[in-house]
């Protein structure tokens, strides 16, 4: 009987303990991409994409670095039309962040004219000279 306790202790304690266990996965958009060297250090989590008080809309997103150094990178926005094309703009630059251990990162971007109704979103490593 005492065999029969320890065994269900046992049973109910790694059950416990697999609860517990965390396993995180990047968020998945399909208007996302992060660069396959950042692997999973870097995330983009909680897009919000609104038209608020304009005739523009608005992107924001969070970039996680869920590492515990700095990350250094940059990240783009292309903003497309109804068609799904690309709309040329000074505003889809490479723009350069850096998150430090464990940070979040709010990033918000406006499309350049009202014909923008969707966008593409890139994160990469920082290019040498950042």
């Amino acid at each position: 009987m005492n065999g029969l306790k320890t065994t269900v202790l046992m049973l109910a304690f790694a059950a416990i303990a697999a609860g517990c266990v965390s396993y995180h996965t990047p968020p998945q958009d399909r208007r996302v991409t992060v660069a396959p060297d950042l692997g999973t250090s870097v995330w983009v989590t909680d897009l919000r994409f609104a038209k608020p008080n304009s005739q523009h809309y608005t992107l924001q997103a969070n970039v996680v670095n869920n590492t515990s150094d700095v990350v250094r990178m940059e990240y783009r926005v292309v903003w497309l039309d109804a068609n799904g094309m690309e709309l040329p703009s000074v505003l889809s630059t490479w723009r350069p962040i850096s998150a430090a251990a464990r940070e979040i990162v709010g990033l918000s971007a406006t499309a350049p004219t009202p014909e923008a109704v969707d966008f593409r979103f890139y994160v990469q490593s920082a290019r040498p000279g950042y």
